[in-house]
């Protein structure tokens, strides 16, 4: 189950009769400070904006920390986090504002609370980045490169901008990484028929791909209550797969057209490196290989030579489109107790690794695929599936149909996270 924390922002609006040409506004930061069991600590003071004005830039910033008892398990090295931007509700009393709790409703949002109404968005106006050094990891950067304000707009603030304007964040015991800082800047809005004549160049500048007019608010909105909920959502909880000392494991991987020659060496560096990690051996680990374009192919059997598996990863060739039903299903065969190469005592993984939805066979693509996931884990095998660049709605088939759960689900930004994300999964916190 995720764990959630609540990060409320709200903006009062006030009008000065004497500049007519700015409005000022007060904001207060609620419910700002809470502990997610076993995970990671969100430590966030009061924050109070004061009075502002249009086109003023506002910083605030906020940590997100492994919790102790993350920090004492030997069971978990890594952790993964999203931040999600939500509308926000409230009772409609300025006098004695009370904050809601907001809900997906058909792709919308709506206030659970009766008598709460949704206030204006103010997400639109937030930036969000991460501006700390994450230890050793990947040249000292594993968290995603956040988003600038002025974002999701024109339109209703729905849930598919919600998906869209997400940020990410990793933290890493084994690298140094204990905590995030995550700057939010507030980047005040102007209202109609009251924008200083510099606010294209504003918005612009902060935004290149914005239209300004978008980001002007209604002259009705001028004195009204503005707000934005923060969630921060746990997605996976990185597990040490090498920490076995017999393990069966057969790598899935991706070889479609959607992979350039960049991203396909990029993959075939990263699934070498989680080799490497693995340290192969007669007795220990044993890797094999299956693949799948428009169809699938075994590549290897299970083997503890690791010069073996390093050749087949190297002989990859990327072309066609995506049988993930194959690749499972021919990992899936290998690994069953009665075959030749597998060792009934050791225990059973998959790791598949894709970048796109299946699109094989034509019209049952994603139905064929989800049942031999489940195919495998009847079977007994432990399915892990790395998800690299893909969209809202694929990182949800993935991580519903495919993964053994959403702990078993790893998001890469691109090709270029893989080797970070792979090698993690074989490491053991306690080496």
């Amino acid at each position: 189950m995720k764990k959630r924390v609540l990060i409320a922002f709200g903006i009062f609006g006030a009008a000065l009769a004497m500049l007519p040409l700015f409005s000022a506004f007060e904001a207060h930061i609620i419910n700002v400070t809470a502990q997610i069991e076993n995970g990671c600590l969100v430590r966030i003071p009061d924050i109070d904006f004061g009075t502002t004005f249009p086109q003023e830039k506002l910083d605030k910033t906020f940590n997100v920390e492994l919790s102790g008892s993350f920090l004492a398990s030997d069971e978990m090295d890594a952790l993964e986090y999203r931040i999600r931007q939500k509308p926000k509700c409230w009772n409609g009393n300025a006098d004695n504002p009370m904050f809601g709790v907001v809900v997906e409703d058909n792709g919308g949002f709506v206030c659970v609370d009766d008598g709460f109404e949704i206030l204006p968005v103010l997400c639109p106006y937030l930036s969000k980045h991460e501006i700390t050094t994450d230890g050793t990891d990947n040249g000292g950067k594993n968290d995603s490169s956040g988003i600038p304000a002025f974002h999701g707009l024109p339109g209703a603030w729905d849930i598919s901008k919600t998906l869209a304007t997400e940020v990410t964040g990793r933290l890493i015991k084994s690298a140094g990484d204990v905590f995030d800082t995550w700057n939010i800047d507030l980047k005040v809005p102007c209202f109609s028929r009251h924008c200083a004549q510099d606010w294209e160049d504003f918005v612009r500048g902060i935004n290149p791909q914005a239209n300004p007019a978008d980001y002007i608010q209604p002259l009705e909105n001028e004195h009204k209550l503005f707000g934005c909920d923060l969630w921060l959502e746990i997605t996976a909880k990185i597990p040490p797969i090498g920490c076995t000392e017999v393990l069966d494991l057969m790598l899935v991987l991706d070889r479609s057209g959607s992979i350039d020659s960049t991203e396909l060496q990029t993959l075939k560096d990263a699934a070498n490196a989680f080799v490497t990690a693995l340290t192969p051996t007669d007795g220990g680990v044993h890797i094999g290989q299956s693949s799948f374009s428009t169809t699938g192919s075994l590549d290897l059997h299970l083997t503890g030579v690791e010069a073996d598996a390093h050749a087949a990863i190297d002989a990859l060739v990327a072309g066609g489109f995506t049988n993930l039903k194959e690749g499972i299903e021919l990992a899936t065969a290998e690994l069953d107790d009665a075959h030749a190469h597998e060792r009934p005592e050791a225990p059973d993984v998959m790791v598949i690794i894709t970048d796109g939805a299946p699109t094989r066979p034509v019209g049952t693509a994603a139905a064929d695929g989800a049942a031999a996931a489940d195919a495998a884990r009847a079977a007994g095998i432990e399915v892990f599936v790395v998800g690299v660049g893909v969209n809202a709605s694929t990182e949800a088939y993935l991580k519903d149909e495919i993964a053994d759960d959403h702990q078993h689900y790893f998001s890469a930004a691109d090709f270029e996270d893989l080797e970070t994300l792979l090698t993690e999964l074989a490491i053991c916190p306690n080496e």
